[in-house]
């Protein structure tokens, strides 16, 4: 009888990676988070990108790019409550102070920061499966 059974090869390679850590300063000011939010999200829609053309199986394809899109509208949201702090900053996307109370937002941005970078974390230690029977870690954070 004929084993149908495909093996599946688990590699400790990383697929993508994003460099921030270079961007981090003792500080947590709005103006560090819109930098670091900004090099975030163009990382992250990088990836989204090539993954969309990418070698990965349709189940993993569409649970990342959901995942994707989710990690980047946080990153997006805490933008834009960051660029409401900043002084003289008129970005049609900026949040207000005196709206803050409406998304349950305390003015914390480095705890927001941190929950965020956790989920995208979280996301970068998933396996994901290829079209050559071969499973990778995600993303390696530097």
């Amino acid at each position: 009888m004929y084993n149908m059974e495909t093996k599946v090869t688990v590699s400790n390679k990383w697929r993508n990676s994003i460099k921030i850590k270079h961007l981090f300063e003792d500080d947590t000011t709005p103006e560090l988070i819109v930098t670091i939010c900004d090099s975030l999200i163009g990382q992250i829609k990088s990836i989204r990108e090539k993954e969309k053309k990418g070698n990965l199986t349709q189940d993993s394809k569409d649970d990342i790019d959901d995942k994707l899109f989710e990690v980047l509208d946080h990153f997006e949201f805490l933008k834009n409550l960051a660029e409401g702090a900043i002084e003289g900053n008129e970005s049609e996307q900026r949040i207000p102070e005196e709206e803050w109370d409406n998304y349950s937002f305390d003015g914390n941005f480095e705890q927001w920061f941190n929950d965020y970078l956790s989920e995208l974390y979280d996301l970068g230690d998933e396996r994901v499966d290829n079209t050559h029977n071969i499973r990778e870690k995600f993303i390696w954070i530097e």
